[in-house]
C-alpha cells in the first residue's frame, strides 16, 4: 500500500517484501497452516502447535493485497494460497467453520467462530476457494448484546476492544452491515460516551502493550490506557470525533520520538496512559500497521479495501457471500447523524482524584457461593466464613467458584478486597487468586493477586483491573480461580491433592 501511495520505492518496498515473504515461505507448513509462534530469525521452526485463525488469515489476506499490487509475485503467491487446506476447518455435521487447528493432531482445535471477530476475511477466502458453502455465515457464532448504545454481537470488548471486531473492515466494506458494520460502529460509539462518562481526554481501546507494563492480551484492557489504532478502524464511522481525538493525541506528545530518536519524523505512538500522562515505549508491527491502513483508506478512498476486493478470490467470494450478509444504507446515516453531534472539549488531562471522596463499601455474600466443579471442590460455610477444600487429587485446570452480586453498581470503583486464612496444602507454592468482574452478558474486567501463606488481608487497586463491562458499570457476579501463574502466561495446572482455603470476606469499594 505505502508503494502503490508512493511513499516507498518499486526496490525499497519489494525487497521488504522478499524478505518477510521468502522467509515465511520456509516456515515448515502443514496443509498450508504454520502454529502461531515461532522465533522471528527461524533458528527453531516448530512442526506441532496450534494455528488460531483469526491471526493466521491477515497473513493471506495481506498476500492478497500484495499480488494486486506487483505481479511479478501473483505465481508464488497463488502456489501458496491453493496449498491452504481451508476444508480442514469446516465441521459438515454443522455446516460451521472452526476457530483453529491443532497441527500435531491435524484436528480442528476449537468448535465455531464469532461473526464478529477478526476472521472474516479468512471465511471469504474459503467460500471464494470453494472448500466451504456460503452458508457457513448463517452458522457463525452472534451472541447479541444490548448496550446503551446498541445492539453489540459477541465477543464485544472481549479478546480485543475495537480490534477484534473492527480489523477485517480495513479490508472488507463492512461498515454498513446489519451484523458486523452495526456492532463495530456501536462499540466504537459506546467506546466514546464512555470516555465523556469517565471524563477521560481520550478514548480508543484495543488490544496494545500497556504503558510500564506488558501487552493486554485477550482483550484485557485497562480504561486507563488508550490506543490510536483503535480510532484509525473507526474513521469509516465517526471521522470528525475520530480526527479530534487523534489531533489530541498529538497535542498531549504523541508524535514526539522517543529517546535516542530525537529530530526524526515520528507517527503516533502506540498507547497512553491518561492517568499518569505518559506514552508508552513499546508497541507491535500490527498496531502500526492497522493504523496506516486505516489512514490510508480514509485519505486515499478506500485503497486497501479496492486492492483486496479486486481480487479473483475475493470477488469471487463476495459474490456467493451476498445472500448471506445484508446491509442496511441506514446504518451510514446513523453513523453521520452520530457524527455530526457536538465533539465535547473534555480537559487536556485528567483531574487528580478529590481527596474527599467517601468509601462505599460492600461485602458479599459468600453463602451464596457455587463451585464450578462440585466433584473436585466442595465448599463449607461457617460464621459467615467459606472453607474451600479439594476433596480429590487429578491434573485438573483452575478451581473456579463465583458469587451473584445482585446488580451490583461499580461506577467509581477503587478496589477489590479479600480477606484469607489458613492457606494449607501440599502444593509447592500457594498461587494465584485471579477474578472476573462480569456484567450480564459476560463481558468482564479482570484483576489477580499473588497468595501468600503469611499475609491474610489483599486488596487490588482499580488501576490493576484490566477490561470493560458492557451493561453501564452493573456488576452481576464475580468468579474466582485458583491457578500456579498469573494471568497470560504458561499455563500450570493447579492440582495439588491436598489443599484448602478459608475466604473470610469479599468486598469491592467504591468512590461516592
Amino acid at each position: 500500500v505505502a508503494n502503490r501511495l508512493g511513499l516507498l520505492s518499486d526496490t525499497a518496498a519489494t525487497q521488504r517484501f522478499e524478505k518477510v515473504f521468502g522467509s515465511m515461505e520456509r516456515v515448515h507448513q502443514e496443509h498450508g497452516f504454520f502454529p502461531n509462534f515461532f522465533p522471528a530469525d527461524l533458528s527453531s521452526i516448530p512442526t506441532d502447535g496450534v494455528m488460531i485463525i483469526s491471526d493466521y488469515n491477515i497473513y493471506p489476506a495481506g498476500l492478497i493485497v500484495a499480488r494486486q499490487v506487483w505481479p511479478q509475485y501473483a505465481e508464488r503467491i497463488g502456489a501458496y494460497l491453493d496449498s491452504i487446506e481451508w476444508d480442514r476447518l469446516y465441521d459438515k455435521a454443522t455446516d460451521r467453520v472452526v476457530a483453529g487447528y491443532d497441527l500435531a493432531a491435524e484436528r480442528a482445535a476449537f468448535t465455531g467462530l464469532w461473526l464478529a471477530s477478526d476472521a472474516r476475511c479468512a471465511v471469504t477466502m474459503m467460500v471464494g476457494a470453494g472448500a466451504v458453502p456460503p452458508t457457513v455465515w448463517d452458522g457463525m457464532i452472534r451472541g447479541p448484546m444490548e448496550s446503551n448504545q446498541g445492539t453489540v454481537l459477541q465477543p464485544g470488548f472481549g479478546f480485543g476492544g475495537t480490534y477484534i471486531a473492527g480489523i477485517t473492515g480495513l479490508f472488507l466494506p463492512e461498515h454498513d452491515t446489519e451484523a458486523v458494520g452495526t456492532t463495530v460502529g456501536n462499540l466504537g460509539w459506546f467506546q466514546y460516551q464512555f470516555s465523556l462518562r469517565r471524563g477521560f481526554p481520550l478514548w480508543g481501546w484495543s488490544n496494545c502493550y500497556i504503558v510500564g507494563r506488558d501487552y493486554t492480551a485477550g482483550g484485557s484492557i485497562p480504561e486507563w490506557n488508550v490506543s490510536p489504532h483503535s480510532l484509525a478502524m473507526l474513521l469509516q464511522y465517526y471521522p470528525r470525533h475520530v480526527t479530534a481525538a487523534l489531533q489530541k493525541m498529538e497535542r498531549l506528545g504523541g508524535s514526539v520520538p522517543p529517546a535516542g530518536y530525537e529530530g526524526k519524523a515520528w507517527g503516533l505512538r502506540g498507547c497512553y496512559d491518561m492517568e499518569r500522562n505518559i506514552w508508552g515505549g513499546k508497541y507491535l508491527q500490527l498496531e502500526q500497521g492497522m493504523m496506516f491502513l486505516g489512514l490510508a483508506n480514509f485519505l486515499h478512498d478506500g485503497i486497501v479495501r479496492k486492492l483486496f476486493t479486486s481480487d479473483p478470490l475475493i470477488r469471487k467470494g463476495l459474490e456467493l457471500s451476498e445472500p448471506h450478509i445484508k446491509h442496511d444504507p441506514k446504518l451510514s446515516e446513523r453513523w453521520a447523524e452520530r457524527d455530526s453531534q457536538p465533539i465535547d472539549q473534555t480537559p487536556l488531562r485528567m483531574s487528580a482524584p478529590r481527596a474527599s471522596t467517601i468509601d462505599k463499601v460492600t461485602s458479599l455474600d459468600l453463602s451464596t457461593m457455587t463451585v464450578h466443579q462440585p466433584k473436585l471442590l466442595k465448599v463449607a460455610h461457617e460464621d459467615g466464613t467459606a472453607l474451600l477444600r479439594v476433596r480429590d487429587g487429578g491434573d485438573w485446570g483452575h478451581l473456579v467458584f463465583g458469587l451473584p452480586t445482585k446488580g451490583l453498581d461499580i461506577r467509581g470503583l477503587d478496589r477489590v478486597e479479600f480477606e484469607i486464612d489458613s492457606i494449607q496444602g501440599n502444593s509447592p507454592e500457594p498461587g494465584f487468586l485471579h477474578f472476573t468482574l462480569a456484567d450480564k452478558f459476560g463481558q468482564s474486567r479482570a484483576g489477580y493477586l499473588k497468595l501468600d501463606a503469611e499475609s491474610t488481608h489483599y486488596s487490588v487497586p482499580a488501576r490493576d483491573i484490566y477490561g470493560f463491562l458492557l451493561d453501564d458499570d452493573t456488576l452481576a457476579y464475580i468468579n474466582i480461580s485458583l491457578n500456579r501463574r498469573p494471568p497470560f502466561r504458561p499455563s500450570v495446572r493447579f492440582h495439588p491433592s491436598e489443599f484448602s482455603l478459608r475466604l473470610k470476606a469479599v468486598r469491592v469499594v467504591t468512590k461516592e
